[in-house]
């Protein structure tokens, strides 16, 4: 009967779901029937379920049980089907009412092809690897009667009337401080997972649940990589190529996927809840693919749809990198800089107010020793205003305090100027300053110092 089951389950789920489940319902009803009246009302068989390093028995499968959504039939008796929530490329998802504890969960079933089996599987390699907050969690995994993925239901928030579940359908441009919400917890997420070893490698707006609250949840652990060994046998495969990474689709120029994959997607979700918009766009898959691959072809800075992200674009410009080597190189150092963001922003400002006091004081004093005082005090704030752009990656503003600083110079105007010349050429290249970039601008920066002192 069970095998009749799924053979007749397989011609009527092609079917419309109305026609398809009914017909179903009805023609196996009268198959049974037909077969307990010749058995004389034999009970209904017993299958067994395995669990992943489990064994458990099933319970009796229920009669005259209609199977709504293409539920799969094999697992009404377990479960009750609540809602239907999406599917992928290799599986379906349900909520559902577990009949066991009546806990309400997430049900991930997977397709029933052995390609689809395969993979669905080998993503509990990694996903049960992982526990934190901002991850769904994976309560139970089952390779019988068909796999399915026992997993924690995310219930969304309500936005004008509607449940937003997903960052995918989430309205965007998000203002701000939602944004670093989001992103700092997609981050800490992914900070656990690479402490396990586990890279996620599949990061879009779709693969991040949302609570009630905004708080973010990673799932579909499916293209994820546990330390050098992929779980797929390709890493494109099921790629959202909006989201790919260049070393995903050119990995001989750009080498093999890693940690910093998953921060260049980071990257892409945070440009995309900052602007509205992806950085790379086209009419068709192959000029999207040209323009992630193509070193020449960089992003927009997010201040070019508003002026007020500027204090992002250095970040941007690591996190967007092309190249891995020029990206972060850990969820650390990018919550570290974001974190540097805000306080730099405020450092700014008030050192900002500080200049504009000594130079006004300088306009209005005939005193030259205190003229030179001021001047020496001058020069000092100018130099801690380049160097707080420096450290924001903020070249434009960095430009403009050493445009200012080489009044105030002979003996190093020309360094100034070379300096100058640097920055505008990696302004123009989208380069990010670097460690060693910074390390010789302070050195500059003290020089000048020393000569308005003496």
């Amino acid at each position: 009967m069970g095998l009749i089951r799924k053979v007749v389950w397989g011609f009527f789920s092609v079917q419309p779901p109305i026609f398809g489940a009914v017909g179903y319902w009805l023609f196996t009803g009268a198959l049974e029937r037909k077969l307990k009246h010749k058995k004389g009302n034999k009970k209904g068989y017993e299958k067994s379920t395995t669990s992943i390093g489990t064994k458990a028995k099933k319970p009796k499968l229920e009669k005259h049980t209609r199977p709504p959504l293409n539920f799969p039939p094999e697992l009404l008796n377990k479960y009750e089907p609540l809602e239907f929530l999406g599917e992928g490329g290799f599986a379906k998802v349900f909520k559902v009412k577990r009949k066991s504890d009546g806990k309400i969960i997430a049900l991930k079933v997977s397709r029933l092809d052995e390609k689809a089996k395969r993979f669905f599987l080998k993503e509990v390699q990694a996903w049960r690897l992982l526990n934190h907050k901002n991850i769904v969690k994976l309560y139970n995994a089952y390779d019988e009667p068909l796999p399915h993925l026992e997993i924690e239901f995310v219930d969304g928030i309500q936005l004008d009337g509607e449940t937003i579940r997903d960052l995918g359908k989430y309205p965007k441009p998000a203002n701000e401080e939602t944004a670093l919400k989001l992103v700092r917890g997609i981050a800490e997420g992914l900070k656990h997972a690479h402490s396990k070893q586990v890279y996620h490698r599949d990061l879009k707006p779709q693969n991040v649940l949302i609570t009630s609250d905004l708080t973010p949840k990673i799932t579909d652990w499916g293209l994820a990589k546990v330390g050098a060994v992929s779980t797929t046998a390709t890493t494109t495969k099921g790629l959202t190529l909006l989201y790919a990474t260049p070393e995903q689709l050119d990995d001989e120029t750009y080498g093999h996927t890693d940690q910093r994959t998953d921060i260049y997607q980071l990257g892409l979700i945070f440009y995309e809840l900052l602007t509205g918009k992806l950085p790379y766009q086209g009419t068709s898959p192959a000029v999207v693919m040209a323009k992630v691959i193509n070193p020449a072809v960089k992003p927009k800075p997010p201040s070019h749809f508003n002026k007020a992200l500027a204090k992002y674009d250095g970040i941007f410009e690591k996190l967007l990198a092309k190249r891995k080597e020029d990206r972060y190189q850990s969820v650390e150092e990018f919550l570290r800089d974001l974190g540097l963001v805000k306080k730099l922003e405020e450092e700014k400002k008030a050192l900002g107010k500080e200049i504009e006091k000594t130079k006004t004081t300088m306009s209005i004093t005939t005193d030259s020793k205190e003229l030179k005082k001021l001047m020496s005090q001058l020069v000092e704030q100018l130099s801690r205003n380049a160097l707080l752009h420096a450290q924001l990656n903020d070249k434009a503003g960095l430009i403009n305090a050493l445009e200012d600083l080489k009044a105030f110079s002979k003996e190093h105007r020309e360094e100034l100027e070379s300096a100058i010349r640097q920055f505008k050429l990696m302004m123009r290249e989208s380069v990010p300053i670097s460690k060693s970039t910074l390390d010789e601008l302070r050195v500059l920066l003290h020089r000048v110092e020393k000569e308005a002192e003496g």
